[in-house]
């Protein structure tokens, strides 16, 4: 087999709702220097379509990071917006080598609180009303050529909303986003990493809404191809999540 030059080959699919499916656009791209010495068989190493489903959440506890103490160490300051502030760790993995991080000692989960004047947080343990951890889970599955699995993980967004200060507003807390259950073919490298992008208010600015968007970004290898892709989602302090198109 001759060397591969760099060539970026685009497939676009559109995003589409099939009950609780939808497909990912995605990039290939083929690599160079590839071991010429050796066949291989395009199709098993090729992607040919890229899923994520709602799934079930089990009876089994979610891990809460919102449960480890925000009043002893909410983060570092992400975003300020108006009269919002973000706090917690920007840019997380949640996926290296193929393999689930799970790591307490990751950083704060990101928290969307009322902002001062003095430009600094509200302290948590100023503020009441905050509702039970919202979670729900997706899992993604990579099929290449031949319509093999060849990659698949679940993720779990969690958070508790719902929170005020002196009776007002609507707040978020404890966002953070969870892999497991991944499951790597030979042949295939796969990591993920997630990111806050923004912040908004929903609201007033007498009583604002939280709001948050989280961008999930994907990165899979084969031998011949990278490839990339993501996802965002917006959730706000009443609770709800939506995947964006």
């Amino acid at each position: 087999m001759k060397n591969l030059l760099l060539v970026s080959l685009f497939t676009f699919i559109t995003l589409s709702v099939q009950g609780a499916t939808r497909e990912l656009s995605f990039s290939q791209t083929v690599l160079e220097n590839v071991d010429d010495s050796k066949s291989y068989d395009e199709d098993y190493f090729t992607i040919s379509k890229i899923t994520v489903t709602e799934i079930e959440i089990n009876d089994e506890l979610v891990w809460a990071p919102q449960y480890l103490g925000f009043d002893k160490n909410l983060g570092e300051v992400i975003m300020v917006v108006d009269k919002l502030i973000a706090l917690g760790k920007k840019i997380w993995t949640i996926v290296e080598a193929g393999k689930p991080v799970v790591n307490v000692n990751m950083g704060a989960p990101i928290s969307v609180l009322p902002k001062t004047e003095d430009g600094d947080a509200v302290a948590f343990y100023d503020m009441d009303s905050w509702n039970m951890p919202m979670a729900k889970t997706y899992k993604v599955e990579y099929k290449n050529g031949f319509g093999m699995n060849v990659i698949s993980f679940d993720y779990t967004v969690n958070f508790q909303y719902g929170g005020k200060y002196n009776d007002k507003g609507a707040y978020i807390t404890g966002l953070n986003v969870q892999a497991s259950n991944t499951s790597v073919s030979w042949g295939f490298n796969f990591d993920a990493k997630s990111q806050l992008m923004s912040i908004v208010n929903h609201g007033t600015k007498d009583s604002p809404v939280a709001g948050a968007m989280v961008r999930i970004e994907y990165t899979a290898k084969s031998v011949l191809r990278q490839i990339s892709t993501s996802e965002s989602f917006h959730v706000n302090g009443l609770g709800r999540i939506q995947a964006m198109q």
